[in-house]
């Protein structure tokens, strides 16, 4: 479907990636999933093939295949495309097959390669974004990452990008460094055009919103829509008291997912959807480790506290 610039904010959630017990995707449980994160009220997008969604284990058709399934569990809500890519040219080719399986919009991430020194050279990124965009239209969410990681943009180079490159729609905001976060916040908001900005700083979604965010793009959506919206429509009128009192019901999940080692965040949220009954299968696709049961009965508790999980044999939402 079309993607208009006026729908851009508000909750995206970053959807899982089910598989079956043989590491297969599970098509009826990704369908399913999509499906309901989708028809949450309040969601204004769902994003595929992210960190979320194990992309780096999916192939290059299988990835399209995610796509084609998303779109139609989805409806009328625009299905975002994560493009994860070490090289231009597969990332421009990933694009292309995002467009043909009927993204309405893609999920730009910066090459690993970026981490090794990237922002000493800023044509490195002018020129990937060259040739992604040269290989289609599709409208781009580009990922802001953490400045940890070393592949956060520069917020000269930043606004360089947004300026150059009008298929830049949205920036997933992911600096992790709140006074970056606030440069390039009002380094955007000067553009002579919109460019909305995606929080998805996990350990502050509700300091994130009070900067003046658009919403929030997070996995943590692919549990916890609901709260989400709660939070973003709670800050969007200006009813701090919901909003701390939504807070107090997300931070147990933020706490129990988003902790080392990193690389299990998501993995944990798997856990989490079969413990509420919404996934068959829970286990992430190898080399990642299926949670350990100390693990799963933090999981089960972080549920408990946020009202997820009314008691451990409670499995409704």
């Amino acid at each position: 479907m079309p993607f208009h610039i006026s729908g851009v904010g508000g909750i995206w959630p970053a959807t899982l990636t089910p598989f079956t017990p043989d590491g297969r995707i599970d098509d009826a449980a990704l369908f399913a999933h999509i499906h309901d994160i989708a028809f949450t009220p309040g969601v204004r997008a769902v994003v595929v093939n992210g960190h979320a969604g194990e992309a780096t284990s999916l192939d290059r058709e299988e990835r399209a295949h995610v796509v084609r399934v998303a779109v139609q569990a989805s409806g009328i809500v625009p299905v975002v495309a994560g493009i994860v890519a070490d090289d231009t040219r597969t990332a421009a080719a990933m694009a292309q097959d995002a467009t043909a399986a009927g993204a309405s919009a893609m999920l730009l991430f910066p090459p690993a390669l970026f981490a090794q020194g990237a922002g000493a050279r800023p044509a490195m990124a002018h020129r990937f974004l060259a040739e992604v965009t040269q290989a289609t239209d599709l409208p781009i969410v580009l990922f802001q990452l953490s400045k940890s990681s070393g592949q956060a943009f520069s917020t000269e180079t930043l606004v360089r990008l947004c300026t150059g490159f009008p298929q830049i729609v949205a920036v997933k905001e992911g600096t992790d460094v709140p006074e970056l976060v606030e440069d390039n916040i009002r380094a955007l908001r000067a553009l002579h055009r919109p460019v909305n900005i995606l929080s998805t700083n996990n350990s502050w979604l509700f300091a994130s919103l009070a900067y003046g965010v658009d919403g929030i793009l997070s996995g943590l959506g692919s549990v916890a829509a609901p709260l989400l919206v709660n939070l973003f429509e709670a800050m969007a009128r200006g009813d701090l008291a919901q909003a701390r009192a939504v807070n107090e019901r997300i931070v147990p999940l933020c706490r129990a997912f988003y902790r080392a080692p990193y690389l299990d965040c998501h993995n944990r949220m798997k856990t989490a959807l079969h413990l509420l009954g919404r996934l068959p299968h829970p286990d992430p696709r190898p080399p990642l480790l299926p949670i350990a049961d100390d693990e799963r009965a933090r999981i089960q508790a972080a549920l408990v506290a946020s009202g997820l999980l009314a008691s451990p044999s409670d499995h409704s939402y």
